[in-house]
């Protein structure tokens, strides 16, 4: 019996302690989802409910406690062909333009989703105590934490932008920290550089709030009516921000409710290399290359041109090259292997691989980071510029731009950053960085959210200047109050200066005109003076 009760005991207090949450994960990208499924997969296996829209399922039957929606879009899938040159030399203004006009299509449809529907419809009675939702400029979603009466925080697969400052009440360092969207700048900014660092923070929070909160207002009053407040106020619900930057390559002071997940994905056990790639490594005693640009942007979208000087560089150099390429690659050389899909964290473990060459992605940086290998870059668009910025300024890579590089100046940096020791050194250095905190970056995540849930939303990590408006955080009052105190002052004192001038002006004339009607008079009562006699 007493076997029993203890038994029991843990069960009962694991069930009354499990949350019911819904989570939205939008974007259809793999380096946005995956920054994500280690701490909602783990949430699942610590009893919590889970019901989480992606439009990439995991699929895992292992999680007995966790529902998967599936979400499609028209206007973007998952494996949508890419202009690579035409998205480099795009710039961010544009990219954002792009993503607006997509925004809409994303946020309509997984609302509009049968089991959504069925969710936020008035006659439900499903209940959620916390809603997690992917924090980029889905001002709709929010509204599913009115709707529930349940908690809400947001999750950022990139460093943080303006924009996460902004809405969280956190400080905007203009002056030394370069926004992730002034992709040329770098923390040692001169004059100008601020100013463009701050154009691009003052453009990012008009369009913001100028463009997307115009078409996710619409899409709030088409789901929820008029029973939730205007979409602009719906983010300052938000009790946390999970955001996936870490703090020794983006030095930035944080407000309590904003939590780095520092690279909680990385945790998970390597698994073993399948044999034929293991023995091609295992083989590579001169050294491998790894070249990778991502999930979103496919080694096959290279332009044939681009493609053909890649390839003719590697068959020039002593070191294997192990490439992910989608499709048939035709008369590559035997150093030059390719694989349609790689286990690129397993791959990057391997002692013989030397470099790892990629698009700058933040998941691909934190890997690399992981297991020490220096890099080149070749960053394309979004933040993938300024994480490979990062490691070049850290002395851990080089960064070529891919549309105007040619086979002398890629081979000339391959054998540098393969022969210069620093590179590695600086690199494993960032490794040591990386591993050396107080604490597991899984549990600490998936403990912050718990905390939430424990305490009703967590109100007292809830920032005072969220309520406050933006000039007032800015102390842009108090400063136009001393700036009209000042003028006030001078303007006293010049007043008052010009009242002394003219004081004395008027002084000097009523003297002068004293003397001219006084002089004359004093005249008149002076005694006769004696006439001088003429000499004989």
């Amino acid at each position: 019996m007493l076997l029993k009760s203890i038994i029991i005991v843990p069960i009962l207090w694991i069930a009354a302690d499990a949350a019911r949450i819904l989570v939205v994960i939008p974007e259809p990208s793999h380096s946005h989802q995956v920054a994500f499924r280690p701490i909602i997969t783990e949430l699942a296996r610590r009893g919590h409910k889970l019901t989480v829209f992606t439009p990439i399922p995991i699929n895992d039957s292992t999680l007995q406690n966790y529902t998967e929606v599936k979400l499609s879009y028209s206007s973007y899938k998952v494996d949508e062909k890419f202009d690579v040159l035409g998205l480099a030399k795009l710039g961010i203004w544009p990219l954002l333009d792009d993503f607006y006009r997509r925004n809409e299509e994303m946020t309509d449809s997984a609302l509009s989703h049968p089991v959504m529907q069925q969710l936020i419809s008035s006659n439900s009675t499903e209940k959620f105590d916390l809603i997690i939702v992917e924090f980029l400029f889905y001002d709709a979603f929010y509204a599913l934490s009115h709707r529930f009466n349940a908690s809400l925080i947001g999750i950022a697969s990139v460093p943080l932008t303006a924009f996460h400052h902004y809405t969280f009440g956190n400080s905007i360092s203009w002056a030394y920290a370069p926004d992730l969207l002034a992709n040329d700048l770098d923390e040692n900014m001169n004059t100008w550089d601020r100013i463009y660092n701050a154009y691009c923070i003052f453009y990012q929070l008009y369009w913001h709030q100028y463009k997307i909160i115009p078409v996710q207002e619409k899409i709030v009053r088409k789901h929820f009516g008029d029973s939730v407040p205007p979409a602009h106020q719906l983010a300052s619900n938000m009790a946390l921000l999970l955001a996936n930057f870490h703090s020794f390559l983006y030095p930035h002071a944080n407000v309590p409710g904003i939590i780095s997940i520092r690279g909680s994905r990385q945790i998970t056990q390597k698994k073993r290399l399948p044999a034929d790639l293991e023995k091609i490594l295992d083989d590579a005693k001169e050294g491998c290359i790894y070249f990778s640009l991502g999930s979103n942007v496919k080694g096959e979208f290279l332009p044939v041109e681009r493609r053909d000087m890649f390839q003719k560089t590697f068959e020039k150099l002593p070191y294997k090259v192990l490439w992910k390429y989608e499709s048939d690659f035709p008369n590559k050389s035997n150093n030059i292997i390719t694989r349609k899909w790689l286990p690129q964290h397993e791959v990057l473990a391997h002692p013989n691989v030397r470099l790892f060459m990629y698009q700058g992605g933040l998941q691909s940086t934190e890997e690399t980071i992981e297991n020490g290998v220096p890099v080149i870059g070749f960053p394309i668009f979004g933040d993938q510029h300024y994480n490979v910025k990062q490691l070049v300024a850290r002395g851990a890579g080089k960064k070529l731009i891919i549309t105007d590089i040619n086979e002398d100046e890629l081979r000339e940096a391959i054998l540098e950053v393969i022969t210069t020791s620093s590179y590695k050194e600086n690199m494993l250095k960032l490794r040591d960085l990386l591993h050396d905190v107080p604490y597991d970056p899984l549990n600490n995540s998936v403990w912050w959210v718990e905390h939430v849930i424990r305490h009703d939303g967590a109100p007292h990590l809830r920032n005072k200047s969220r309520d406050m408006p933006w000039y007032m955080t800015q102390l842009l009052d108090i400063l136009g109050i001393i700036l009209l105190v000042t003028l006030l002052v001078i303007l006293a004192i010049i007043l008052l200066v010009s009242y002394i001038i003219i004081y004395c002006r008027i002084i000097k004339r009523f003297k002068r005109l004293c003397e001219l009607i006084i002089k004359p008079c004093t005249r008149l009562f002076e005694p006769n003076r004696p006439v001088a006699k003429k000499e004989q």
